[in-house]
């Protein structure tokens, strides 16, 4: 039976309570000194999803970050590193510096592996259910130990983002755009097949609801849960957030595919996750944007529809989402832009390129926020 550690303080911790919250988490699985060895190299990948609006809640606390460095150090381990690849639309040199990890890491006498400039190696992903080799950070595969910190965070295009999810940092960019192409789901448990973590620990201190992974309200949980079972973890943190495994489309999968069993119960050591009773916000995942918004999909990933909820809430954060009237959105490789519109449609994306003369072009893969509030202010008269 897997075992899960769900560690809680009643108030919010002092940076001293944070450290005590980590090391007892895992304290309750058996202490570090089973997962670090004296002279290890140890990898440690939290969620540096982006710089711009890092803090509690988007990216990983820089306190728990510093906790598991202090105690893999005080576990002997010989090199220390911080391993991260950044979400699409910052580069992880300045995700890693705006969110204050890398100075974090510099004066705990751990190293940064920016995923983007560093060594790739090729890893082949025993019985695949989707891709047959994956591309990751070089050096955090030759880890000794690798130690996943994510936060925790409903996700707009996976209900949750937890444990699983949260391994796609060490993909190289071309990469996690890909995966998003061609099937998530599947993609992340390919992944995780050929990238097995020793331990993850997630970071429930602050989470987040709504239109995560970025945008949403923040929950404050002041909680640590720790397990070396990446599955079980994920399983116990979306009960606490008030999701079933069957709302979950990367557990269901995994479970129909024999990865995990669902029908046996992993073990929960520290605070009953019956304890927790706040239902967390479920982010916006459909088609349904707002009131005088037509988006015509057709062969578009999960990021670009992604990017329309999060661009959206930016609209309504502006108070600008009452001046739009009659707009079509254009995504996806095989959508036609149809004939005889009122205004300019929205054309979203390089898959829409084609079709870039028809509209008010958004270019990228996905477009960034910026650029898609640009061209949806010139189609719809925006001040």
């Amino acid at each position: 039976m897997s075992k899960v550690s769900v560690v809680r303080s009643r108030d919010k911790p002092t940076d001293q309570e944070v450290y005590g919250l980590v090391k007892k988490s895992i304290d309750l699985l058996g202490g570090i000194q089973k997962y670090v060895k004296p002279g290890d190299t140890v990898a440690l990948k939290p969620n540096v999803v982006t710089g711009e609006g890092a803090g509690p809640g988007v990216t990983t606390d820089k306190r728990v970050v510093a906790a598991m460095i202090k105690l893999s150090n005080e576990a002997g381990a010989s090199r220390v590193m911080v391993v991260e690849g950044a979400g699409y639309f910052t580069k992880t040199s300045r995700a890693l510096e705006l969110s204050g990890i890398k100075a974090l890491a510099e004066e705990n006498g751990a190293e940064i592996v920016d995923v983007d400039n560093s060594p790739i190696v090729k890893v082949e992903v025993p019985d695949p259910l989707l891709i047959d080799v994956v591309e990751v950070s070089k050096e955090f595969m030759d880890a000794d130990v690798r130690i996943n910190m994510p936060v925790m965070k409903t996700h707009d295009q996976l209900s949750v983002t937890l444990g699983v999810k949260n391994l796609k940092g060490v993909l190289p960019r071309y990469m996690k755009r890909n995966f998003h192409k061609i099937g998530v789901v599947k993609g992340i448990l390919d992944l995780n097949k050929a990238v097995p973590v020793d331990l993850t620990v997630l970071d429930a201190i602050v989470a987040m609801e709504g239109l995560g992974p970025s945008f949403g309200p923040k929950v404050e949980l002041n909680t640590i849960i720790a397990s070396a079972d990446i599955y079980a973890l994920d399983r116990i943190a979306s009960r606490i957030m008030g999701f079933t495994e069957a709302e979950l489309d990367y557990l269901v999968e995994a479970a129909a595919n024999g990865i995990i069993d669902l029908g046996q119960e992993p073990e929960v050591v520290g605070e009953p996750v019956s304890s927790y009773t706040y239902r967390f916000e479920r982010a916006p995942t459909g088609m349904e944007f707002a009131e005088g918004v037509t988006v015509i999909s057709d062969g578009a990933c999960s990021a670009c529809h992604g990017t329309i909820h999060s661009v959206f809430y930016d609209l309504e954060q502006m108070k600008k989402m009452g001046e739009i009237r009659e707009l079509v959105i254009v995504v996806g490789s095989n959508a036609k832009v149809p004939k005889g519109l009122t205004n300019k449609p929205v054309i979203m994306g390089i898959c829409q390129e084609r079709n870039q003369h028809k509209g008010c072009y958004a270019v990228g893969c996905p477009p960034n926020n910026d650029k898609m509030r640009a061209a949806i202010s010139e189609a719809c008269g925006l001040d």
